[in-house]
């Protein structure tokens, strides 16, 4: 993917088309593969979209790290003239796809500005954390009641659901409204860690390309020294408290943030203390595919937050 950092250093103008196309190759993969009819094509395609979306928001990303806030608005500028065009002929409104760019770009552009002016990993990951909980809390302030916005969104889906699957649904209508009742508390937590997971692998992407051209192994020692400090996890152990204790929509939403943001901090634990004590990255690899297990994110989130009253890596310079 280096060959996008390299397309999208020829001026603001390719650059905008570039993360343009990525963008809107994001939002018509799935319904392309959809026509096929293929589950599996179906989730191809869903994972590429995502790629495609992180990619997007990526390019803009590097923008702002090699040449600043003028030239990054130069390039949302110039895409934003190109969405809202395709958005008018396709959809009928100007804002369509702008928004869904919007949405999805704004948290890592501004962690790239920051990153830029700080040269401080550990900040611009914190504010990720910040655009993270000021859309749930948006959510929560335009919705009222974000369980039952999401109950009703789930409600919908599961009667035209059921009306396909006829009489041979596996779940009783108790079963169903038990589910929709534990999705419908999670999700905007969910929504939450899934624009921070876009916003974090846009950044992280574009760092990598940049120290790939110009600092190589450069990202892979910020990666490896990330600390979010003791005052970030005293303020995550307040939330998780906060959320425990009063079950309050918005203080549990908060809290699935938080933890998520120190998850990535013990990643980068776990990547230092596999590359300072010479193992082999095999072990890596199981981290990664034991992340099919929740408990396994909330274990690294505890790494993590150890790491800031520990200093469970002997430097942060390895």
């Amino acid at each position: 993917m280096i060959g996008l950092a390299r397309i999208a250093e020829r001026g603001p103008l390719i650059a905008a088309v570039l993360a343009a196309i990525l963008l809107l190759s994001a939002l018509w993969l799935p319904a392309l593969m959809q026509a096929g009819g293929s589950p599996f094509m179906l989730i191809l395609a869903s994972f590429a979209s995502m790629l495609c979306l992180i990619a997007s928001a990526a390019v803009v990303a590097f923008v702002a790290l090699r040449h600043g806030e003028m030239s990054a608005l130069r390039v949302v500028g110039a895409c934003l003239i190109l969405l809202i065009v395709v958005s008018i002929v396709l959809y009928q409104s100007p804002v369509h796809v702008p928004l869904i760019a919007t949405v999805f770009w704004l948290p890592a552009i501004v962690a790239a500005l920051v990153l830029a002016r700080t040269v401080k990993l550990d900040y611009a990951v914190l504010a990720i954390a910040v655009c993270g909980v000021i859309a749930v809390s948006g959510l929560t302030v335009v919705t009222g009641d974000t369980t039952e916005f999401w109950r009703s969104q789930f409600t919908a889906s599961s009667a035209v659901a059921m009306e396909q699957a006829g009489s041979s649904a596996a779940l009783s209508e108790e079963q169903q409204e038990a589910f929709i009742d534990a999705m419908a508390r999670m999700m905007t937590g969910a929504l939450g860690v899934s624009v921070m997971s876009i916003a974090l692998g846009a950044l992280f992407l574009a760092r990598s390309w940049q120290a790939t051209l110009f600092n190589p192994g450069g990202f892979q020692k910020e990666f490896h020294a990330l600390s979010l400090g003791r005052k970030a996890a005293l303020v995550c152990m307040v939330v998780m408290i906060s959320a425990i204790v009063t079950g309050g929509q918005l203080a549990s939403a908060i809290a699935m943030v938080v933890i998520f943001v120190f998850f990535i901090q013990g990643l980068a634990v776990t990547h230092a203390l596999v590359r300072q004590r010479g193992m082999h990255r095999y072990w890596l690899h199981g981290v990664y595919v034991l992340l099919l297990l929740p408990h396994t994110l909330l274990l690294l989130a505890a790494l993590g937050l150890a790491d800031n009253l520990f200093s469970l890596r002997r430097t942060t310079n390895d």
